[in-house]
């Protein structure tokens, strides 16, 4: 199975995680953005990058690249995602059918590859740990973003200075509003 493909199904199974907890989903056109899906909760935008992660029977982890990569006939080439990029990782485990759900600030702290080992016999839980199945970290930041994005209207504010139906004076054409 070649990597689009198992990018197209970690998307897919991102979109099912998505409808599972009511959230609306809007899909990207081709792969030039550094993000793969869009996240609607509640009117508040969620762009989302995901991976797929690859199974390394050596020593018994699973993968993720955390680089971005574009590719053409002749090269490929790795660029690191910065903060602005998207909100938030999704990488997916297909073997397990399970998510990490990272921050982006998180994400882009790791060096070129995330490997994360699904092992009870482990001594320490590694920092990615935090992660599993996260997604309520989604959630977390939407609604503080909509705390933050939506300042409280006083009343009169939103009605043109408390006139509940403003009638458009000459004052209103000199402020620069058509009418």
């Amino acid at each position: 199975m070649d990597t689009k493909l198992k990018g197209d199904i970690a998307e897919q199974a991102a979109i099912l995680q998505a409808l599972k907890r009511g959230w609306g989903v809007l899909r990207t056109l081709g792969d030039r953005l550094p993000y793969d899906l869009v996240f609607d909760l509640q009117g508040i935008l969620v762009k989302v990058q995901v991976k797929s992660a690859w199974y390394y029977e050596p020593n018994r982890s699973f993968i993720a690249d955390n680089r971005r990569t574009k590719t053409n006939r002749r090269q490929m080439i790795h660029q690191a995602y910065s903060t602005s990029d998207f909100d938030f990782a999704l990488i997916h485990l297909e073997k397990l059918d399970l998510f990490y759900v990272f921050p982006v600030d998180v994400f882009i702290t790791y060096a070129s590859q995330i490997y994360f080992v699904e092992s009870d016999k482990r001594q320490r839980k590694p920092r990615s740990a935090t992660y599993r199945d996260a997604w309520a970290l989604i959630s977390n930041w939407a609604a503080h973003r909509e705390t933050c994005m939506r300042k409280p209207v006083k009343v009169g504010e939103a009605s043109c200075g408390g006139n509940p139906e403003p009638s458009f004076s000459d004052t209103f054409i000199e402020e620069g509003v058509e009418t």
